[in-house]
């Protein structure tokens, strides 16, 4: 017979599982690990999971509270589920009770029942089914009710008010007894497949490739698909799934924005009809609660879906694929700092099932491991269309005058283009009208009172907006250091760029991609139906517009700022330059048309920008993984940063060297660990608090790992963190 006291997680940030008693009157019930509960915390409620039961030597005491409710009979998660959680706990040292959580949708977390939507159905009961009808004849509307579901059997509550049967008269043949209420969830897909076959010849690469991936169905194996932009690495993994769906299992497909699911859900739905579905923060509760219970319960056949996704319940997966991997999106730089790509890799392992990661241009962690032979490296070098790679154009701007950003050369390019049936695309990564307001009399500038930053100028709504905090301001009228009311507004956003070429290309469409213009629910899949179109109009956007997306019209990429990031100082810095440029010109040329790519630059000279206008990325990264191999930089040591924040900077500082003289007394500090810090994060002051960050480095993951369990230990202490909150990143992708 089960205890009475269970071991329950908690959705709180401290490391200890809490003990609560079981009521007498569930003390029989043998709970399985993973069911939900409701339990007393403080003066609240809320939604623990039950882990296991206590240690029986635990001594009882009276003080131990009862759980509130039961809320499962079965748990939701299954055990490998449950082990992908509790290693995640222990890789990113961050509770487990919080941790968990992740692997719910919302209104589970919030307690609700694990079910589909439900519909009132009304069915005849056995008084109903032998009633004499002539007793309601003064009742025609309760008699034609009753003979309705007598002859069409159970009906919803919505076709019986089709059929013209009122709420009313069901209540009084209810009152009767002469029918019941019934509640059936709704299931959101048919049981059946389509047999849609993709007609598209593949090449020998994508032959390849597929052969070489199905081949490991069952297998803990990752591969690496590096194709250049356009070689048809989706139309890969299409075909991998399509023969895994035909084995009965299911797929997961990691995207890195939003912005990529309505292109890719509506490729997938063509070949696997409603048997596909989508799970991302854009979506409601319902819809979200829908998805993961049709996913768990094996009605859906593949799920696409943003990094929150690699932790979604699958009946039978067989196989994960990570599109775009080399992506930051795929990293949470916020309370559980997760890579869902390095996670979808252990849940991989745990399941035994192979791992795809996706892209044109792969990360430095990615090549290294494919390199060295821990990935298996399959590579398309030619573009599935038969399209030619688009042509790199360096254009010098030094010395020459630019029109808000554009160079006449540019200019004249865009003309012909768009004069010739096609479309065009505009680079900019930075949204907003202007990058700052600056006063004319005394070069006062709008920066942002709680960051080390620039308040960037927005034109429509007209206001002034921080990039990093958020935080919004009217624009001014009066400077507030010399009261004189004349501004200028410097630097180019892609609302300013959007206004410039809409005056100076009247007679074409001017669509303005970026996270502001897409906030509204299917605004995005909107802008794909009219660049479908294929009419000539010219795009203006961010990083939103570099990722996958295939626009077969597009002739002509305009990179505005090749310079940006460059010169960074977060040694990642020349990577992402070059994966962001790289993506971003092959949108060009994809079909028949020939494309070419004009980069703006004042640094043509410089070994990079040289490097990318050969156009090999494979070359461009590798001797990155050079660098970084005789810096012992990351993939070649291991890296765990830790970051205090607090309202005086001085306070950051001084918590991160008490955990330094911590750290520094331990055994586990060894000669092959190596700090840096404390020092101010680049960007020090943020939505109103001061950043300070140690590093901490090892060719020892295990070592590393220890160290940072250690120091765990010490930042739970209540009195040492009252004044500072700190975190800790695992493999951190950015030092801002």
């Amino acid at each position: 017979m089960p205890g009475d006291l269970i071991d329950v997680l908690v959705p709180v940030p401290l490391l200890e599982k809490f003990t609560y008693k079981v009521p007498k009157g569930n003390q029989k019930r043998k709970l399985k690990r993973g069911v939900r509960l409701k339990v007393p915390f403080g003066n609240r409620i809320l939604i623990g999971i039950f882990w296991n039961y206590s240690d029986s030597s635990k001594p009882k005491r009276a003080s131990y509270k009862f759980i509130k409710e039961i809320l499962d009979e079965d748990a939701l998660l299954d055990k490998a589920l449950l082990d992908l959680a509790d290693w995640s706990s222990r890789y990113y040292h961050y509770p487990l009770g919080e941790v968990i959580t992740y692997f719910f949708p919302p209104s589970l977390r919030k307690g609700k029942e694990a079910k589909f939507k439900e519909s009132t159905y009304w069915k005849v009961t056995d008084k109903g089914d032998f009633f004499d009808l002539s007793e309601l004849k003064r009742a025609p509307s309760q008699r034609e009710g009753l003979v309705l579901l007598r002859e069409k059997g159970d009906l919803s509550q919505k076709s019986l008010r089709a059929y013209g049967i009122s709420s009313v008269t069901l209540n009084n043949l209810y009152k009767k007894e002469l029918i019941q209420k019934i509640s059936l969830e709704q299931l959101p897909v048919n049981s059946h497949r389509i047999e849609a076959i993709d007609k598209k010849k593949l090449t020998s690469e994508q032959n390849i490739s597929v052969q070489a991936i199905s081949g490991e169905f069952g297998n803990d194996k990752t591969f690496l698909l590096n194709g250049v932009t356009g070689s048809g690495k989706t139309e890969v993994y299409l075909r991998c799934i399509r023969k895994l769906v035909d084995q009965g299992k299911q797929a997961l497909v990691l995207i890195p924005e939003i912005g990529l699911a309505p292109q890719a859900e509506r490729r997938f739905k063509e070949l696997f009809g409603d048997r596909v579905a989508s799970f991302h923060s854009a979506k409601n509760e319902r819809e979200r609660l829908d998805v993961w219970l049709g996913a768990q319960r094996g009605l859906y056949d593949i799920v696409i879906g943003t990094r929150s996704s690699v932790f979604i319940p699958m009946k039978n997966l067989g196989m994960i694929v990570v599109d775009e991997e080399h992506d930051a999106s795929f990293k949470q730089t916020e309370r559980f700092r997760y890579s869902a790509r390095d996670i979808a890799l252990y849940r991989a392992k745990l399941s035994k099932i192979p791992t795809l990661l996706a892209s044109a241009t792969p990360s430095v962690e990615s090549m290294s491991n494919a390199l060295n032979g821990k990935y298996q490296l399959l590579t398309l070098k030619q573009r599935a269309t038969g399209a030619d790679l688009p042509s790199f154009v360096p254009l010098d701007l030094k010395g020459k005058a630019l029109k808000e950003g554009f160079s006449e050369q540019l200019l004249e390019e865009i003309g012909s283009e768009l004069n010739n049936n096609n479309q065009v695309l505009i680079f900019l990564n930075r949204r907003g009208f202007a990058c700052s307001m600056i006063c004319k009399s005394c070069g006062w500038i709008s920066h942002c009172d709680r960051c080390d930053a620039h308040m960037t100028v927005h034109s429509n709504p007209s206001h002034l907006q921080c990039h990093h905090c958020e935080h919004k301001k009217p624009l001014y009228t009066i400077c507030p250091s010399c009261q004189h009311n004349e501004f200028e507004s410097y630097g180019l956003g892609t609302e300013r760029i959007e206004d410039f070429l809409k005056k100076k290309f009247r007679q074409f469409p001017v669509l303005r991609i970026d996270s502001d213009s897409t906030r509204q629910k299917d605004s995005f899949k909107n802008y794909l139906k009219i660049i479908d179109e294929g009419k000539p109009l010219i795009l203006v956007g961010t990083q939103m517009l570099a990722k996958g997306h295939h626009f077969p019209e597009v002739t002509l990429v305009g990179i505005l700022d090749a310079d940006s990031g460059i010169f960074s100082a977060d040694f990642r810095g020349s990577e992402r330059v070059a994966q962001l440029i790289t993506q971003v010109s092959g949108r060009a040329g994809r079909e028949k048309k020939p494309g070419k790519v004009i980069l703006q630059t004042y640094c043509q000279e410089h070994p990079q920008i040289e490097e990318l206008l050969k156009g090999d990325y494979e070359t461009f990264i590798k001797k990155i993984i050079e660098d970084r191999a005789s810096t012992k930089s990351p993939p070649f040591s291991f890296h765990v940063k830790l970051q205090a924040e607090s309202f005086n900077g001085l306070l950051s500082r001084d918590f991160l060297s008490s955990c330094l003289d911590y750290l520094n007394k331990s055994q586990l500090m060894n000669k092959d660990i190596k700090t840096v810090g404390p020092l101010p994060s680049l960007m020090e002051k943020k939505s109103g608090v001061y950043r300070w960050e140690v590093s901490l480095f090892s060719s020892s993951r295990k070592s590393l790992h220890s160290l940072t369990d250690h120091l765990q230990s010490f930042l739970y202490l209540p009195k040492q963190t009252r004044k500072v909150r700190w975190s800790i990143d695992v493999d951190p992708i950015s030092t801002m």
